[in-house]
């Protein structure tokens, strides 16, 4: 469960983030990469499965400000996917205006649209 919290309703959200360059394998939790978050202390992530690289206590919710959070459009949905590159961010094209993000909900269970969550403010598209 993702629960996603204006800025300034959630305290927690200052904690630092670990920061994860794109292609480098992570050695903690990817729910800390989210911030905001009490992972369970000496957790290493696992291998193959995207559930596999999350805490228990990650599993169980991680709050997320609503500010870095993006519906995508069918359009924007084909250039914002996730890479099967290790990492947790994905770089987004420069001509959709970069940075950072990962797309939260596109596996086959999924109700659309797909949301992205970005590193920090989202580009200045027309959502």
């Amino acid at each position: 469960m993702v629960e996603l919290v204006p800025c300034s309703k959630s305290h927690a959200l200052s904690s630092p983030r670990p920061s994860l360059e794109l292609g480098e394998v992570a050695t903690t939790c990817w729910g800390a990469m989210l911030g905001g978050v009490e992972c369970t202390p000496d957790f290493v992530p696992g291998k193959l499965h995207f559930k596999n690289k999350f805490c228990a206590s990650c599993k169980e919710g991680i709050l997320m400000p609503l500010a870095q959070v993006r519906a995508l459009s069918a359009e924007q949905a084909a250039y914002f996917v996730n890479r099967f590159s290790k990492g947790f961010w994905n770089n987004a094209p420069a001509s959709m205006g970069g940075g950072q993000y990962r797309i939260i909900n596109n596996t086959a269970g999924c109700v659309a649209p797909l949301m992205a969550v970005f590193s920090g403010q989202p580009p200045s598209l027309d959502w």
